[in-house]
């Protein structure tokens, strides 16, 4: 019996969609670049899951799970709808994953979803010179924010323009969806 046999039907089409749903989540979650910002981020996203795929990283549960992601791509449509249950999923797929592999397999999972999400945002620059002198100091002072915490934990701090590639809007699924996988993002 594989790791993979031990979960459920149901479990197993969670887990396989996820990386995908967490992709689309965070895409949909800022629709200012219009048709452009969604085909990058769209491309971005699939090139992410299938170079995951491919990647021998030392997360074999992330691997295989990528896997299966890619191997299900005839599903995706199907996987776009009710993405406002996305936060559920994750913790319920943590949990599921707790339950059968060890928490460095969960952490790698984990971290695989979380970067999928973070390639996406990154995809297409949503800010450009038409913004607000205000919105600029809001930008600003949340990046300071973000640094001065990513200190305090010890974590990598991005720069200003990898910063900027990623709005709020972004950053704010990002956030969500680093809590309900009970991780970290800055």
């Amino acid at each position: 019996m594989t790791f993979w046999d031990q979960f459920t039907h149901e479990e197993r089409s969670l887990l396989a969609r996820l990386p995908y749903r967490v992709g689309l989540f965070i895409s949909r979650s800022d629709v200012s670049g219009g048709d452009e910002s969604e085909q990058a981020e769209m491309q971005a996203l699939s090139n992410m899951i299938t170079a995951y795929s491919q990647e021998v990283f030392g997360a074999e549960t992330a691997q295989y799970i990528i896997g299966e992601t890619v191997s299900r791509k005839s599903e995706w449509l199907e996987w776009s709808s009710e993405l406002n249950m996305i936060e559920e999923e994750c913790a319920r797929a943590v949990y599921i994953l707790t339950n059968i592999v060890d928490v460095k397999e969960v952490n790698a999972f984990k971290r695989c979803l979380m970067e999928v999400g973070e390639s996406v945002a990154l995809a297409f620059r949503e800010y450009d010179s038409s913004v607000s002198v205000i919105d600029k100091i809001k930008i600003y002072l949340s990046y300071m924010q973000s640094r001065s915490k990513a200190a305090k934990l010890g974590m990598v701090v991005n720069g200003w323009d990898r910063f900027l590639n990623i709005s709020m809007a972004e950053r704010a699924s990002l956030q969500k969806i680093a809590h309900a996988l009970n991780t970290m993002y800055v």
